[in-house]
């Protein structure tokens, strides 16, 4: 019960900030297109602190040296409060950016040295190599795991992995008209199952169950079977039965429970064997040889 739950609250959880992200707008607070950018690409959380980064590079940072090495411009930006100058390297033609501040490294997303090198360019958007699939808007319409199956050829695996990111992407933006989509998902389902029944029994090399299990489990099954069940036994009461329909030597009484049958019984008789009044007779008498 405490599993399941765990798994609602996440659930619901992860529905309010899908929710957020895609039907609210934060509002920005420069004029800065690649601020605009970060709002459409970013979720709401990660905005906010994209949008730190972005203020900060506006108002607080300024250069102290740009020049240029080897066709890559380099610039030496400070910031109002710190005395750290902070090295970013800009590549004009695929627009690659460092900071000796490594926080886009650390964290993913981009520092406020690296908005400033962008703003001195007059970049629109955000380089598509700084926006991280983990902190977008879209990151749940692609597949998230390596789908495993009993055929491993790379083709299968890359066609199924499309599969399930159009699903994932018809889920995410079918609002408004989810009865419609259930509809044709299953009169689709009902053709496939329909035409593969029809083809299973024409095919003549459809596999069989136990070839199944065996991908299934990993190994064949064997030639010979060494390991048997084991034979009913019944260990209480009349002895050990070995399965054939006969028992062996009844178990062994302790003193404690002769002696409380023997208390049970009303008279003493007379043992043929030893001559004395007692609880035994010939059969089981204790003097017998």
């Amino acid at each position: 019960m405490r599993y399941e739950t765990a798994l609602d609250a996440q659930r619901h959880c992860q529905a309010e900030n899908d929710n957020e992200s895609q039907e609210k707008f934060p509002q920005c607070k420069t004029e800065l297109l690649i601020e605009r950018h970060g709002s459409e690409v970013y979720t709401v959380s990660v905005f906010y602190k994209f949008q730190d980064e972005v203020h900060s590079a506006f108002y607080c940072c300024g250069v102290d040296e740009l020049r240029k090495e080897d066709g890559i411009d380099v610039a030496i930006v400070t910031e109002a409060n710190r005395r750290r100058k902070f090295k970013v390297l800009f590549e004009c033609f695929s627009h690659d950016t460092t900071c000796s501040c490594k926080k886009f490294y650390r964290i993913g997303i981009p520092c406020r040295h690296m908005i400033w090198m962008w703003k001195a360019k007059n970049l629109k958007s955000i380089p598509k190599q700084y926006i991280l699939d983990r902190w977008t808007i879209n990151a749940t319409q692609k597949p998230v795991l390596d789908i495993s199956c009993l055929d491993t050829e790379d083709d299968r695996r890359v066609v199924i992995n499309e599969m399930w990111s159009e699903i994932f992407s018809c889920v995410s933006w079918v609002k408004g008209h989810e009865e419609d989509f259930i509809k044709n998902i299953r009169e689709f389902k009902n053709i496939i199952e329909a035409t593969k029944n029809v083809t299973l029994e024409d095919t003549q090399n459809v596999r069989s169950s136990e070839h199944d299990i065996e991908m299934l489990i990993g190994c064949s099954i064997p030639d010979e079977i060494l390991v048997q069940p084991p034979k009913v036994s019944k260990n209480k009461g009349t002895g050990v039965h070995d399965g054939s329909g006969t028992s062996g030597s009844k178990r062994l009484k302790g003193a404690k429970e002769i002696a409380v049958e023997q208390s049970k019984k009303k008279t003493k008789r007379k043992c043929s064997g030893c001559g004395e009044l007692a609880y035994h007779d010939i059969r089981n008498c204790p003097h017998k040889a």
